[in-house]
């Protein structure tokens, strides 16, 4: 129990010195009509373990403008286990909220972006959980978010001797509140280790890319957290609009499968 007490404390103090990038908006990064599509790779079974969906479109409810991204995951026969959607102010660029619902697991999260806070309600087991992170001036990264952010600041990224900016994860929070746990654990700071240059196949022919490594910066998160849940590596198209080619975190490595564009 000391050793676990000293971790806490150690990574709160960790925390005070983030250093945060400003507010971003991903009007750029959206593209209404296209459709996205990803195949799992199990890399140690060596097979194919499930797909990835993602479409975007332009909605008007109430009087204002959006534009949604929606995400399903699927088992390799068809059967949905997550589905998820992420709205954005269609003018400004902003997300908005994010709804997801994880069919496995048994539950429902939402997150709403507001201002300085995130306001987090997890539905489970016929329970509300409400909570919100208060993240300060900081530009905190949700993870359902992490993809646009790469794909914005990608030349940033590329042209920088040290390129970090802070994750938060809404399971971790989620799960550190059903503990009486700091939120603050859940906001952890990332740093691009690794740039490197590639060519990849896809199902619109070669692309040039760029293979980025992304972990804790801590070292003691490194040693403390399995690598497969904090490492992500990701393959980055060089052109406009830097598409995501592949990206793999723990054992599954997601592989571009489709990728179309409105007419």
């Amino acid at each position: 129990m000391k050793i676990l007490t000293k971790f806490f404390l150690t990574f709160l103090f960790y925390l005070i010195g983030i250093s945060i990038s400003a507010k971003e908006n991903y009007l750029n990064e959206l593209v209404p009509g296209s459709k996205i599509s990803f195949q799992h790779w199990d890399i140690k079974q060596s097979e194919i373990s499930g797909f990835s969906y993602f479409q975007y479109e332009r909605i008007t409810k109430a009087g204002k403008h959006f534009i949604i991204e929606k995400n399903i995951n699927t088992k390799p026969d068809g059967e949905i286990f997550t589905s998820k959607i992420l709205w954005f102010d269609a003018n400004s660029g902003f997300p908005l909220n994010y709804e997801e619902e994880d069919f496995r697991k048994k539950f429902r999260i939402k997150n709403t972006y507001s201002g300085q806070i995130i306001k987090t309600s997890l539905y489970k087991d016929g329970k509300i959980l409400e909570f919100e992170t208060d993240i300060g001036m900081e530009n905190v990264v949700p993870l359902e978010i992490f993809f646009f952010y790469l794909r914005k600041n990608f030349q940033k990224i590329l042209n920088s001797r040290e390129f970090s900016f802070t994750l938060f994860l809404p399971l971790l929070a989620m799960e550190l509140e059903e503990k009486g746990l700091p939120r603050s654990m859940s906001l952890v700071q990332m740093i691009v280790e690794l740039k490197e240059d590639t060519i990849i196949e896809t199902p619109v022919g070669s692309r040039k890319a760029c293979k980025l490594l992304i972990v804790p910066k801590s070292r003691l998160l490194r040693a403390l957290l399995p690598r497969e849940k904090t490492d992500f590596e990701f393959i980055i198209a060089k052109e406009i609009p830097h598409n995501i080619l592949h990206f793999k975190l723990g054992k599954t490595k997601h592989m571009l499968l489709e990728y179309n564009l409105p007419e």
